[in-house]
């Protein structure tokens, strides 16, 4: 050891205080109140966020009307011609009567009359969204 270590650790005086270390449960006591608090400000409101969106989707496809243009998720465009439980078809074009059938599912969203897309938002009783 050189001479500037030695009189550097004579310098320094060992107290109590640096002896003594914390409880060893304190670190799992904090990560846990670490977890808590980003729960419950980010992924709790995230659920909340995604059921509702859920909720908005399922009364979407429940209310889908002849007539109704929509936009599958694969981008196609199109008029509702017929709707059953489990399928839609729609009519892609007019001047050819090109139908194609498509699962209930794959409609992402109704576009409305301006030809915007429409964030409508629908109960889950049919009769208040007309």
């Amino acid at each position: 050891m050189t001479t500037y270590a030695l009189i550097a650790e004579d310098a320094v005086p060992v107290t109590k205080a640096d002896e003594q270390q914390g409880s060893p449960y304190s670190i799992f006591i904090l990560m846990g109140a670490l977890f808590v608090v980003f729960y419950l400000l980010l992924i709790r409101p995230q659920q909340k966020k995604e059921r509702e969106k859920q909720k908005q989707r399922e009364g979407m496809l429940k209310n889908l009307t002849r007539n109704d243009h929509v936009a599958t998720i694969g981008g196609m465009h199109g008029i509702v011609a017929s709707v059953t439980d489990t399928e839609v078809v729609l009519k892609v074009d007019e001047k050819n009567d090109v139908r194609i059938r498509f699962a209930r599912e794959a409609i992402s969203r109704v576009i409305t009359d301006e030809g915007e897309e429409g964030d409508k938002k629908f109960s889950e009783k049919p009769e208040e969204n007309k």
